[in-house]
This record gives structure tokens, sequence and C-alpha cells, in this order.
């Protein structure tokens, strides 16, 4: 039960760590933006322009990095920042408004695709298409809800009458289900990019409702930085971050070195028989164990901060201990690995030709057979003293206590002799 439970809540987790304080900001923002509303007002009066080049400036940052998704949205705000400019007749208004929701819905659950011809002109269709079913359709719907919608009315009212004045019970409704939708993406893939996207739905709605300019002005501005930090945010983990195990790379190991100090100790990590492994099971199953042995090492107690260095090579530094301070933590995870048992199921039998089918009467089948197997890794380890002073050195000791541990039966762990 604890197992099936655990993805679920490292998602929650995640999911929590990234949304609310994207919320607190903007919850601070537009509390300071109403309770000063004359004075940000005074500061904005000149500052028209600002949206536009923010917008422009997050453009062409997601365009360097290949992010589709963030250019087509910051075209859609473009839409609600050109409300100076390009005034939409009342009947355009409600399909404006459900367009943009559409649209970033769409966006929410499409992937990026690129630049090219194909991919672009594909996007412009469908976001006309939203506009143009947003068009032709909502006044047909709006009338065929009226009176389910009744009690939506009266609850808006109940709430503040100046709401209702601002949205109808149908755009309540729409926004409602798109938010629901918005949510639901976001907490099944919770990244950045879709962070980024949710706040734009949500704010893109406000801006609708509020239909001042200036909130549209400082909303539009931050959103454009959001876009901007989740770019920079996935640029960073993919950088410093293994792709496969989800625990700092090398790269990350490089910048961590430059702030050690004189004191620290390095232990180099291998998986025992690997290759033996990955030949027998496939790699498919070879991905899982690095990735179980890495999220082993990465819960390594005594301050260790654990590195995927390459292959089914991993590299634990302790700051400011020893090489006898750290021997109890490495033995510790190094039991935890060889005693886990790892449930690998039998792949079935392949079916049988039919015409020995035709002769046989066919058997029930049997349910595939789990096995058990088990990983065992060795760790060499060695600490900074004066003979071996740089970080390039250190590993070297590191590699040959490694070795040792290879040599002496594997599944053990060895001090450098320094």
């Amino acid at each position: 039960m604890t197992a099936k439970l655990s993805p679920l809540l490292s998602r929650l987790t995640d999911f929590c760590w990234l949304f609310f304080p994207t919320l607190l900001f903007f919850s601070v923002l537009y509390g300071f933006y109403f309770y000063n509303t004359e004075l940000l007002q005074s500061w904005l009066i000149n500052l028209w322009w600002l949206s536009y080049a923010s917008l422009a400036i997050a453009a062409i940052i997601a365009l360097q990095f290949g992010r589709s998704r963030l250019v087509y949205a910051c075209l859609l705000l473009l839409i609600i920042a050109a409300n100076k400019v390009l005034t939409f007749p009342p009947e355009l208004l409600d399909a404006k408004y459900s367009g943009i929701l559409f649209g970033f819905v769409f966006l929410m659950y499409s992937k990026d695709k690129g630049f090219s011809a194909i991919n672009f002109s594909f996007s412009l269709v469908v976001f006309l298409s939203l506009f143009a079913v947003s068009w032709l359709a909502i006044p047909t719907l709006q009338q065929f809800s009226q009176a389910w919608l009744t009690s939506l009315d009266g609850m808006l009212y109940q709430l503040s009458p100046d709401l209702r004045t601002l949205v109808t019970p149908f755009n309540s409704a729409l926004l409602i289900v798109s938010l629901l939708l918005g949510l639901l993406r976001l907490v099944i893939k919770t990244d950045n990019t879709h962070n980024a996207l949710f706040f734009a739905l949500v704010l893109s709605a406000l801006m609708h409702i509020v239909g001042d300019t200036d909130f549209g002005l400082i909303s539009i501005v931050s959103l454009a930085g959001l876009f901007c930090y989740s770019i920079l945010k996935d640029s960073f983990t993919m950088a410093f971050k293994d792709e496969l195990t989800g625990i700092p790379s090398r790269r990350a190991l490089m910048q961590f070195v430059q702030t050690l100090g004189r004191k620290y100790t390095v232990v180099m990590s291998d998986i025992d028989h690997f290759k033996k492994f990955n030949d027998t099971y496939g790699h498919d199953v070879g991905d899982e164990v690095l990735k179980l042995v890495a999220s082993k090492l990465d819960k390594v107690s005594g301050g260790g901060k654990t590195f995927r260095f390459g292959g089914e090579e991993f590299i634990i530094v302790f700051p400011r201990k020893t090489a006898a301070e750290v021997t109890p933590f490495v033995e510790m995870v190094r039991q935890t690995i060889a005693n886990y048992d790892i449930a690998l199921r039998a792949k079935p039998r392949p079916p049988k030709p039919k015409k020995a089918l035709a002769a046989k009467k066919p058997a029930a089948k049997k349910p595939a057979k789990e096995q058990i197997v088990k990983v065992t890794t060795s760790f060499g380890v060695a600490q900074r003293t004066k003979e071996h002073a740089d970080f390039a050195s250190i590993m070297k000791q590191a590699d040959i206590a490694l070795y040792a541990a290879k040599k002496g039966g594997r599944n053990c762990v060895r001090i450098a002799k320094q």
C-alpha cells in the first residue's frame, strides 16, 4: 500500500512546490494592486507599451528554446493587450473570451512541436477554428443552456451583484470547465511550462472580467516574466539533472565541486555486473535498475549529495567529513540496495502457429510469474588530503578504491590508502 501511495505523494508534492509559490506571488501582486490602485495607475500611466515589450521578449526567448506553446501563448495574450488598438464589436467579445480560453486549454493538452511550416500552419488552423466555433456556437449554446444556468445566475447574484454584471452565467460555466481541465492537466503533467500556461488561462479570464487596462498591464508583464522563468528553469533542469534517474548530473557535480571547502570526501559507486544484467533482462529493465539504485543513493544520510557520473557509475560527495566518518553511511546505503527485492514479470511465451492451435484444444492462459532478483553495488571512498588536494586527484583515488572493492568480491566498501 505504501509503495502504491509513494508515486502519488511525490506527484502531489511536486505540484504543491510548483503551484502554490506562483499562486502566492499573484495573490500578493493583486492584493497590492487593489489596495493601492491609484498609486499604481499613476506609475503605469505612461507604460502602456510595457505589455507589448514584455510579450515580445518572452516570445523571442521561447522561440530560441523551441517552446512553441509559449510563443502561441504570447500571441493569445497579445490579443488581450491589443484592446486599446483593436476595438471588438459587442457580439465578438464573448467569442474572443471563449476562444482565448479554448486556446490555452488546447496549448496545455498539446506538445511543443517546433516551428516548421506544417506545424505552424496546423496550429494556426486550430486557433482560427477555435475562434470560429466560439463565434458561431456561443449564441446557440447560451440559448440552449439558459434554463439550467438559472441556478448559477442566482448564485452569482448572491455572491456579488457586481460580479454578475461583469460575467454572464454562461461565461462563468465556461471558465469553470476550462479551469478544471487545465488543473487536471497540471496535476497529471506537473512542470514549469504547464504551470505557466495554467496561470495564463486563469489570468486571461480575470483580465476579461475586470476589464481594467492597468490590471491587464501588470498581469501580462507578470505572465511574460513567468514564461521566461519557466523556460530558464526547465533549461537548468535539463542541463543539471540526469534525464533518466532524475538526480543531479555530471555537470551539476562539476559546479558543486567549486563550492566545497578544504575538507570533504568523495565516494564512487558502481552497480555490480550491470552489463550482464542488461544482456540478460534487457535495457528497459536495466534502466529501471538505474533509477532504483539512484533513488536509494540519493537518500544517503550524513549530508551526502549524489550525482550520476555516467553509465552505471555514481558519485557521492560528503562536505566537511572524513572517509572514516562517511563509511557508516555508505555501508548503510549499500545494505539497503543489496537487501531490496526487484520483481521482474516474466515475459509471455510467443503464440503458437494457427495450425497447431487448430489441432489442439486451447489451454487456459497462466498468469505471468514474477522473478525476484537483486542487485549489489561496490563503493570506493577517498578524502581530500594535502597530497591529493584537487578534485580530479581525489576522484582517481576513489576509483582505485572502487577497483579494489570489485577485485575483493564486490558488494563492499573500500577506503583508499592515502
